[in-house]
């Protein structure tokens, strides 16, 4: 006989799978990004300005300074050793290079000085990129500084040609984040739920019932769990999810440097990273929706088959975790799938803290090439497309259960 998995076994399981996740993915992300081989020079990816004339430029290069970015090579470039050429002669700067270095990518801003009279026409420029090895890398490019208004593009399609694997890639952590967050969200909403659910009769109540202090004192204890739930529900549904990002990312770093410097201990203990902090933030806020939810699908589980498993010997756990827990989960797919996807597009708020998703990734873009729009139709267009693809299966897992609830 083929053994079915329970509801309740499924959710233990993805709890473990999820946890496990958790711990891995800080260090698989950081196992994941590639390491320069030795030798390699560093390779030009884009400049400003860009290869392209000013009249189809996305804006007016102002000519105050020239922006290169490049991928690292195996030896860190040294921008204050880097040199600037136009029209075959070498640029003498006031003031040296500056590093423009940040996350997703490096480069390398070199400023005009005001005495260099721009000539107009078709500009020839060369820049060298100097690495701490004495390795020199050579890039050059020509650039059309027309003395007319530049006519703006509004959308660029060679930059959303040349960047769009740059920000779909980041679509995986999109996923990575939002698995993780549905299932502890989950986790956190089970036990916020049998909490709500505890609450028994009121304190008055117990007293005018048997006059006993021991007796108050007892359901004073049971009523705990639901305090602490009621509490829970009403702290992050009452509280926008980008302040709690915020507010967890930095709060956590700044209670283990007081747990540190005030009691001495944690010293050994790792700040958080924006990542396991995004997935903190965004699992109790879920939970704390969904706590409601199951709630609600917990109750909506006819108490005549509650009564049937007392008649049969079933104690109240077992009732719960056998009878009316595995029929709650069925209750409430369609309302946690209805979740999974708007938390799809809501882990785009922990760009605020650098997670390196598809917003993060796409304003990167955006400040390297001066153009806004392009780079974020790219990550609208993932973020559109992930929607479609889990509300596909979504509809396919409904329907499968109003199909074996027929059948029943």
């Amino acid at each position: 006989m083929k053994r079915r998995w329970s509801p309740t076994s499924a959710l233990i399981v993805l709890a473990l799978l999820a946890t496990c996740l958790l711990l891995v993915a800080p260090s698989a992300l950081a196992a994941s990004s590639p390491t320069p081989a030795a030798g390699n020079l560093p390779k030009v990816t884009y400049t400003v300005p860009s290869a392209a004339s000013a009249s189809t430029a996305v804006t007016a290069w102002s000519g105050n300074s020239v922006l290169v970015n490049y991928e690292p090579g195996s030896s860190p470039v040294v921008a204050s050793k880097c040199e600037l050429y136009i029209n075959g002669g070498k640029l003498d700067l006031a003031q040296p290079p500056v590093d423009m270095s940040m996350v997703g990518g490096s480069g390398v801003q070199f400023p005009i000085p005001d005495s260099f009279s721009m000539p107009h026409g078709e500009l020839k420029f060369k820049v060298v990129l100097v690495t701490k090895a004495g390795q020199r890398s050579e890039y050059s490019w020509t650039y059309d500084y027309g003395a007319g208004a530049p006519k703006p593009t509004l959308i660029d399609f060679g930059i959303m040609r040349q960047w769009w694997l740059f920000i779909t890639r980041a679509g995986l952590i999109v996923v990575e984040l939002t698995v993780i967050s549905i299932a502890l969200a989950m986790v956190f909403a089970l036990f916020g739920a049998l909490g709500r659910l505890s609450g028994g009769i009121g304190l008055r109540q117990a007293w005018q019932k048997y006059h006993s202090w021991l007796f108050v004192t007892a359901t004073v204890l049971r009523k705990i769990p639901y305090w602490l739930a009621t509490f829970y529900t009403s702290l992050f549904r009452g509280t926008p999810l980008l302040l709690q990002i915020i507010v967890i990312y930095y709060g956590s770093t700044a209670v283990l440097i007081w747990l540190q410097a005030r009691w001495g201990i944690f010293k050994h203990v790792g700040y958080p990273s924006a990542f396991v902090t995004g997935i903190a933030a965004l699992s109790l806020n879920y939970g704390a929706y969904l706590t409601e939810v199951f709630r609600a699908g917990i109750q909506a589980v006819p108490k005549g088959q509650t009564e049937a498993s007392w008649a049969l010997g079933l104690s109240a756990w077992q009732t719960r975790r056998r009878i009316v827990l595995p029929q709650a989960f069925k209750i409430v797919i369609p309302a946690v799938g209805n979740d999974f996807i708007a938390l799809i597009k809501d882990t785009s708020l922990v760009s605020v803290i650098t997670v390196p998703e598809l917003l993060f990734k796409a304003q990167l873009v955006a400040g390297r090439t001066g153009n806004y729009l392009s780079p974020l139709l790219v990550a609208a267009a993932v973020y559109w497309i992930l929607t479609i693809f889990f509300s596909f299966w979504q509809a396919r897992l409904e329907r499968r259960m109003e199909h074996d609830r027929a059948r029943a």
